[in-house]
C-alpha cells in the first residue's frame, strides 16, 4: 500500500467503454464544448458597442424638449450603460464557464428591454400629443415594442444558447 497524496484530486468525466483486449476498461475522455467562450466573445463585444452607445446618448442635446421627455432620455442612457456593463460581465462568466453568467445576462436583457418599452411609451404619447394623432403614436408604439421584442429574442439567444447547447460544461 502505498500513502495517498494531500493534493487535491482531478475529476474526470467521461464513458467507460469495455476494451476487447485482454479485458481492460477504455476512458474516453470529453472536452469541453467551444460554445460557451464563442457566445461569451459575441456578448463582450456586443456589451461595449452598447456601452459606448450608452455613453454617448448622455450628450444627446436635449434642449427644447419638455422636462418629462429630457428625464427619459437620461434614464434610459442610464439604463443602457448598466445593461450593457452587464452584458459585458456575462460575457466574462460564459468565458469562465460559469452558469451564473447565464443568468446575469438574462438580467442585462431585462433592463435593456425595459429601457426600450420605457422610451417607446414616451415617445409614442408624445407623437399623438404633438400631431393630434392617436394613430402615429400607436404606430409608433407598436413598433417599439415589436423591436423590443425582436432585441429581447436576439440577446436572449445569445446568452441561452451554452446553456442549451451543453449546459454539463457550465459551472
Amino acid at each position: 500500500m502505498q500513502p495517498q497524496d494531500a493534493q487535491p484530486q482531478q475529476q474526470i468525466m467521461g464513458n467507460i467503454a469495455p476494451a476487447a483486449a485482454m479485458g481492460q476498461q477504455v476512458i474516453i475522455m470529453q472536452n469541453k464544448s467551444g460554445g460557451p467562450k464563442v457566445f461569451g466573445i459575441l456578448a463582450i463585444l456586443l456589451g461595449a458597442l452598447g456601452l459606448l452607445a450608452g455613453l454617448a446618448s448622455f450628450g444627446t442635446d436635449t434642449e427644447g424638449l419638455g422636462g418629462t421627455i429630457t428625464l427619459v432620455v437620461y434614464v434610459s442612457a442610464f439604463m443602457n450603460v448598466v445593461s450593457s456593463g452587464l452584458f459585458v460581465y456575462a460575457g466574462l462568466l460564459l468565458m469562465k464557464y460559469q452558469r451564473k453568467g447565464v443568468w446575469m445576462g438574462f438580467a442585462a436583457v431585462g433592463i435593456a428591454v425595459l429601457s426600450t418599452v420605457i422610451q417607446t411609451l414616451i415617445v409614442a404619447k408624445a407623437v399623438s400629443d404633438a400631431l393630434g394623432d392617436d394613430d402615429a403614436g400607436g404606430f409608433l408604439a407598436g413598433l417599439g415594442l415589436a423591436m423590443a421584442g425582436v432585441q429581447a429574442v436576439c440577446c436572449s439567444m445569445i446568452i441561452a444558447l451554452p446553456l442549451i447547447m451543453n449546459g454539463a460544461d457550465l459551472e
